[in-house]
């Protein structure tokens, strides 16, 4: 739709039409002049094609007349003989040694039962084809079947009732080979690539001038054989059932009951027909239009289209950051042209030099704040050294369990700034890569104990905003903990806790910390209520601050931990820098 819209406010589409308009009354008297003789020469041209289907089916016609004469004539004579079969088998006989055409002739009952034939053979014939036909219709039909003579070939036979006043006796056949009838169509015909075939009025072959297993596929597909009947006297292009585009051309030879199909090639039929003799005839027109239209978009292409199309080219691979060959070099400009060239080259010459500051501004700026991030990590790491070397020096189990509390959360933030200072985009932490590093340094706490804890992980690359992954990993830190330190053994003897980090939608992530649990162990379910301690509190305030909320399920076995919160992976917007660290401290606070 876009694409159309923008050509047709083209120049050149504008300019087209504006010729075609100018042209438009010289265009249309020439095609009024020529539609007429186009319209009259095909005519005549198809009624030439059909002319000489009719000649070449000429001497099939005369034989099928030449046959219903001979089979009334046969019928009056064996009439008073239908009763002595002797008698009835000689005239049968002596008809056909008359008669080079016919292959067989016979008499045979309304139920079928051949009373004679010139071969001197009895029989039913109830079932053929043909023998059906005649019976239904009771009229002389002409039909098609295997050899009466047992012989395995086609026949074309024409069956005639014979009657005694009004009285149905019996029906005449007489057959023709095959061979006769395909003998008209001379090779002449076959050289050019014409086939022809006979069919009667319910569209089936009679004969053919090739083989009858193969002249089906001469024939037009039509869903109906019968329908060719009803295209007599026409000419038309259609599909062959061998898949060919031929050209068709149908007459009645026998009135009412037979009619031949011309087969052409389509080539020769076009260009006897004049197919595509309109598009010959209204060269002159068009190419007229076409000259017009030559010099018209020649001059606006000389003199305009080129010069903006380069300046286009020039714009378009500035946009794309092709600095190089921004340039614009415009050959032989008008004017007004060579003023744009002017124009646009300082232009790219002034925000080059801006751009270039810019990105050596940034480059700066990036390798001050990885440092930054850098600094912040190793000062973190002190930290949580110093309270580790305090924690082992301390005498209470308490203040152990504290600085250790402290120490693991500290290192939490320095994991936070190890992974933005790695991270090609100093601005987004991947979630994933977070999460894993710390369950790798929480994992590695547990091998001390009486029961490893396997940590295993199912998570979504989402990249996230400083801060959202500050309390993220804040929060993974804390439940991740606690689920180590609340795991019971599982029934294959293991210490499980798994962690999952999906996205739900476009909008919203979700974070699943599970660990197995001791249907038997009270004590255990009553401390690892979030009910109170700093752990908890810390908690529910990383929560708040990603804008989640979670749930806890818990069943004989399984502690589940879930929290659904947004995902937003761009700089988060705030007012002042100072407003956001007071937020912050604010809810840091409230867990007090």
């Amino acid at each position: 739709m876009r694409v159309g819209r923008a050509l047709a406010g083209g120049l050149f589409i504008r300019l087209a039409a504006l010729i075609t308009l100018a042209l438009l009354p010289l265009g249309m008297i020439a095609i009024y002049q020529t539609h007429s003789v186009i319209d009259e020469a095909a005519r005549l041209s198809r009624v030439a094609i059909l002319g000489r289907t009719e000649r070449a089916a000429l001497g099939e016609r005369e034989l099928l007349q030449h046959t219903k004469g001979a089979a009334s004539a046969l019928a009056a004579a064996i009439l008073p003989l239908r009763d002595q079969t002797a008698a009835c088998d000689a005239v049968m006989q002596a008809f056909l040694k008359g008669q080079a055409n016919y292959s067989f002739a016979g008499f045979a009952t309304a139920n079928g039962d051949l009373v004679c034939s010139s071969k001197g053979v009895s029989g039913n014939i109830a079932s053929a084809p043909f023998f059906q036909k005649a019976l239904a219709r009771e009229t002389p039909v002409f039909g098609v079947g295997r050899s009466l003579n047992g012989d395995g070939g086609f026949e074309l036979s024409l069956t005639i009732p014979v009657r005694d006043n009004d009285t149905l006796l019996g029906y005449l056949t007489l057959a023709i080979p095959n061979r006769l009838t395909s003998a008209f169509y001379t090779s002449s015909w076959e050289s050019e690539g014409i086939r022809f075939a006979t069919i009667d009025g319910d569209g089936v072959i009679l004969s053919s001038s090739e083989p009858m297993a193969q002249a089906g596929l001469i024939m037009p597909q039509v869903p109906d054989r019968a329908e060719l009947w009803a295209l007599a006297g026409q000419t038309f292009f259609a599909t062959s059932k061998s898949q060919e585009e031929r050209f068709f051309a149908v007459s009645e030879i026998i009135p009412g009951q037979v009619a031949v199909v011309g087969s052409w090639p389509a080539e020769a039929a076009k260009m006897t027909t004049g197919a595509g003799g309109l598009a010959f005839t209204l060269a002159f027109p068009i190419l007229m239009w076409l000259a017009g239209m030559a010099v018209g978009v020649f001059g606006l292409h000389r003199l305009v289209i080129r010069h903006l199309s380069a300046l286009r080219i020039a714009m378009r691979r500035y946009a794309l950051g092709e600095r190089e060959q921004a340039q614009l070099e415009l050959i032989n400009p008008p004017r007004e042209f060579a003023e744009a060239q002017q124009s646009f080259n300082r232009m790219v010459a002034i925000l080059s030099k801006a751009e270039q500051r810019r990105e050596i501004d940034l480059r700066e700026k990036t390798v001050l704040l990885r440092e930054i991030h850098h600094r912040v990590k190793n000062n973190l790491q002190l930290i949580a050294s110093i309270m580790n070397m305090q924690a082992r020096s301390a005498r209470s189990e308490e203040a152990r369990n504290v600085l250790a509390q402290l120490q693991r959360r500290v290192r939490g933030l320095a994991a936070i700034h190890r992974t933005l200072n790695t991270n090609p985009d100093v601005t987004t932490v991947d979630a994933a890569e977070l999460i894993t590093a710390l369950a790798k340094e929480i994992g590695a706490m547990s091998l001390g104990a009486n029961h490893p804890v396997a940590i295993t992980t199912q998570l979504t690359s989402v990249q996230l905003n400083q801060d959202d992954a500050v309390n993220l990993s804040m929060l993974v830190a804390e439940t991740l903990t606690n689920a180590v330190k609340y795991v019971s053994q599982s029934g294959d003897g293991q210490c499980v806790v798994a962690v999952v980090l999906d996205r739900l939608d476009d909008n919203d992530c979700r974070l699943e910390i599970s660990n197995d649990l001791d249907p038997l162990d009270q004590q255990g379910r009553e401390e690892r209520k979030f009910s109170s301690g700093l752990g908890a509190r810390l908690i529910r305030a990383f929560v708040a601050q990603l804008e989640g909320t979670d749930k806890t399920t818990e069943t004989e076995t399984r502690f589940t931990y879930e929290v659904i919160f947004p995902h937003r992976s761009g700089l988060v917007e705030t007012a002042t820098a100072e407003q956001k660290d007071t937020e912050d401290h604010a809810d840091l606070r409230s867990t007090g």
